[in-house]
């Protein structure tokens, strides 16, 4: 989170137009007149959502700390938006406002929060002393409060039993690899993977240097093999019965449903700075489901079965993590849903 701390002789606000992720509001809220006041200006950050409670705990620590110092009459949190690029969910973004002001509120501080995804008119006036405005960032784990991380258990499941990774005997070589490199401990300190150069040398891919990381760009000989591919995929999935549907790349977080979706992949979205709070699908998941549910079917339709061929699938992979062709922030992948009628019908199909 990004707060821009402001003591203020006044602040006035009156609320203009709404937006598509505003917030309902009281005839009461539509305007405020605030004097003497420590405003809060806030930007809440994708990075946020992993632990909104620690956000709150440490913004709360933060204004309390200022105002100990400014003492001022009233402390105003303010939604504001310019701060950051990296704006986290509006319904995340609003938890967020409303659990400080009520924190703020028990420490018996006269607090008021001006309302979210509104277009407002605002003067302020700043007192200009010293610590009249103050930049923070605020995260989950401040240098003040360093929270001791318990280290991740990794665990095997075998059907219903659960072995430690240490007490697992690995028979399957394939196997010791992927837990390794999913544990960090088989990465390769030889430099970038050998395919990296015969990709190159064959004239399949390479990187472009005028795009994000991640993002290749294929030439004549890569384009056939991924065709190739594509046909491959294509006639599998069509002749066990599959009907290839095309849904869009773009979906709206702001919409409840793709937003709980979504979060199952938090910090792998890879979002788009726009007026909506768009994400690039990581899968086809969020199309095929939307496709089905406002489809008229019957018992008699299933299983109902529907491909895409994703054509891209995007994930933010960290930086560090993107090497040649072995992971991408930018991929194709083959996505095929089955819509059956209850669990025997599903696991027969």
């Amino acid at each position: 989170m990004r707060i821009l701390l402001i003591h203020s002789d006044y602040l006035n606000y009156t609320v203009k137009n709404k937006t598509p992720v505003a917030e309902e509001i009281e005839d009461a809220k539509m305007q405020g007149a605030f004097d003497d006041s420590l405003v809060v200006f806030t930007s809440v950050e994708k990075e946020d959502e992993d632990n909104p409670e620690g956000i709150v705990k440490n913004l709360v620590s933060e204004v309390i700390k200022t105002n100990e110092q400014v003492k001022a009459e009233n402390i105003v949190l303010y939604p504001y938006a310019h701060l950051s690029s990296s704006l986290g969910s509006p319904k995340v973004a609003i938890k967020i406002l409303k659990d400080t002001e009520e924190a703020l509120l028990a420490e018996n501080l006269n607090v008021k929060r001006v309302p979210f995804g509104w277009y407002k008119a605002f003067e302020i006036s700043c007192k200009g002393h010293p610590l009249s405005e103050l930049s923070r960032t605020i995260t989950a784990d401040t240098e003040e409060e360093k929270v001791e991380r318990k280290p991740s258990k990794w665990q095997i499941l075998e059907g219903d039993k659960i072995t430690q990774i240490d007490d697992f005997n690995f028979e399957n070589r394939a196997f010791k690899q992927l837990v390794d490199y999913e544990l960090g401990q088989g990465a390769s300190d030889e430099g970038e993977p050998p395919h990296v150069k015969l990709m190159r040398e064959k004239e399949i891919c390479d990187y472009e240097p005028a795009s994000d990381v991640g993002n290749l760009r294929w030439y004549p000989k890569g384009k056939l093999i991924r065709d190739l591919l594509a046909d491959y995929v294509y006639d599998l999935t069509v002749d066990r019965g599959a009907m290839p549907v095309e849904t869009p790349i773009f979906y709206d977080l702001d919409n409840q449903a793709i937003y709980e979706h979504a979060y199952k992949f938090g910090e792998r979205q890879y979002r788009t700075d726009t007026k909506k709070n768009l994400m690039l699908r990581f899968a086809a998941c969020f199309g095929a489901f939307r496709l089905m549910s406002d489809s008229y079917l019957t018992w008699k339709n299933f299983p109902a079965k529907i491909f895409e061929l994703t054509r891209y699938s995007f994930r933010f992979e960290k930086k560090g993590e993107v090497v040649g062709l072995k992971r991408l922030r930018a991929f194709t992948m083959p996505d095929c849903h089955s819509f059956c009628c209850d669990v025997p019908s599903s696991l027969e199909e």
